[in-house]
């Protein structure tokens, strides 16, 4: 069956963070930048105010909307999401996580490579939510995404 992105589970936003209280003497905690997405980590700090909602931790499923559009579970540590990523959060009870890592991972290049640009493309927050992808029964799911995990490694 298909579904939308926004059915199966959470979108988060990343916050505009003021950039001047950005900094790399590691005051304050890490942000993440879209940059950071694939190393899974942030050498940059934001050292102001934040709202708790923003604050993410090891294992967020983070996408980043600029560029290309990657997709990652998130590996250092608590941080805060930044603008242009964002996070998914999907509903256990209608989607394995890593099956919609590996099926996400081919709706964003799907939608990268038709996406027009001038200088940097950007992926709709809007866009994504209502886009649809093919989703088996849960057991299938946790099958599929065990033999492209084992495939991986």
């Amino acid at each position: 069956m298909e579904v939308k992105i926004q059915k199966i589970g959470k979108i988060i936003n990343g916050y505009a963070f003021d950039s001047k209280l950005f900094n790399n003497a590691d005051v304050g905690l890490p942000i993440t930048r879209i940059r950071d997405i694939t190393r899974g980590y942030s050498a940059t700090y934001y050292s102001g105010e934040y709202p708790e909602e923003y604050i993410i931790d090891n294992g967020a499923l983070l996408i980043g909307m600029d560029g290309e559009f990657n997709i990652e579970h998130w590996r250092g540590g608590k941080a805060l999401l930044n603008q242009r990523v964002c996070r998914v959060i999907p509903d256990a009870k209608k989607v394995d996580e890593t099956f919609l890592k590996y099926r996400l991972r081919i709706l964003l290049k799907e939608i990268e490579a038709d996406t027009p640009y001038v200088t940097v493309k950007h992926l709709s927050s809007e866009k994504f939510k209502k886009a649809k992808i093919f989703l088996p029964p849960l057991p299938e799911q946790k099958r599929i995404a065990a033999q492209l995990a084992q495939a991986d490694r």
